[in-house]
């Protein structure tokens, strides 16, 4: 998953991608085990004592139930590893979304992971015991619910994080396109005078189709006096991107439209000089420049 990162405090956006595929994955596959050892467990414990167990010292020993009960010991202490390493895998997630995400994917609040719980019963004596082992299994058993709560709020700064990424704009509006004009100060194309350019430009043939540089929904839908035939769509949190100068428009005002989706087709409508698509992107009313955002696609 590739997330974007808009800062006012920062000139360009970032990103980083997480491949949230594997991650859930493999998540699913590290709590299905620990549950699964836990359940195998307790099963065993639960067993009523009989002639096989007896009771010396006030303590229950081990008799045939001895190689059994170190088996499951040692998987106990595989859980505890497993443990361990999930703690570093969501250790490094957490630190990823919380340092890295930004106010543009809104995550949830990831809690930090639980404090290291007090020195667990010794499970390599040749005959554990009973006692020793159900003391361990709930120590365990707590830990998994504990960490199962903080995946689950990893998982939804995850689902936050994406929605963002569909929201920002850094799908060309014209695949392979080369743009002929920057962002920034220019001389007017028409008098030659000092003149601001709030976009960059695509030249590209009278009917070339262009698309939704990200998801949101169109606002405007229409001719505009300088901006010819405009399109602009709110990609929510005051972004929003115009694209002027279209022969036909092919999306309407209040249309919910997907990052990549055809909306248009170029022309030279307006304050224009020849074929080409004028592409914006505005925060809260204010021009960025537009290439920050393009550099990151893909």
């Amino acid at each position: 998953m590739h997330i974007i990162v808009v800062s006012d405090r920062q000139a360009a956006p970032r990103s980083f991608t997480l491949g949230k595929t594997h991650i859930a994955a493999f998540l699913l596959f590290m709590l299905t085990g620990l549950v699964g050892l836990v359940l195998g467990v307790q099963a065993l414990l639960g067993r009523p004592a009989d002639s096989s167990l007896s009771v010396r010292g006030g303590m229950a020993a081990v008799s045939d139930m001895g190689p059994t009960l170190n088996m499951m010991a040692a998987k106990l202490g595989e859980m505890e590893a497993q443990l361990l390493r999930l703690d570093a895998f969501s250790d490094r997630m957490a630190h990823m979304m919380s340092g890295r995400s930004g106010q543009a994917a809104r995550p949830a609040v990831v809690p930090a992971n639980p404090a290291a719980p007090a020195a667990t019963p010794e499970l390599h004596s040749a005959a554990p015991t009973l006692e020793t082992l159900r003391e361990q299994l709930a120590l365990v058993a707590d830990k998994i619910e504990q960490r199962t709560v903080r995946l689950n709020h990893l998982e939804s700064a995850l689902v936050d994080a994406s929605a963002a990424v569909r929201t920002l704009p850094t799908t060309s509006p014209i695949p392979d396109g080369t743009h002929s004009s920057n962002y920034g100060a220019r001389s007017d194309p028409f008098d030659g005078t000092a003149s601001f350019h709030p976009g960059i430009d695509f030249p590209a043939p009278v009917g070339t189709q262009f698309l939704a540089a990200a998801t949101g929904m169109v606002t405007t839908a229409h001719m505009v006096p300088e901006y010819g035939n405009m399109i602009e769509i709110d990609h929510g949190n005051g972004l929003t991107t115009r694209y002027a100068h279209a022969s036909r428009l092919t999306v309407h005002e209040g249309e919910m439209v997907v990052k990549g989706q055809v909306i248009g087709l170029v022309g030279t409508t307006g304050r224009s000089t020849g074929p080409h698509l004028h592409f914006e992107v505005r925060d809260h009313g204010q021009t960025l420049n537009p290439e920050k955002f393009l550099r990151l696609q893909g």
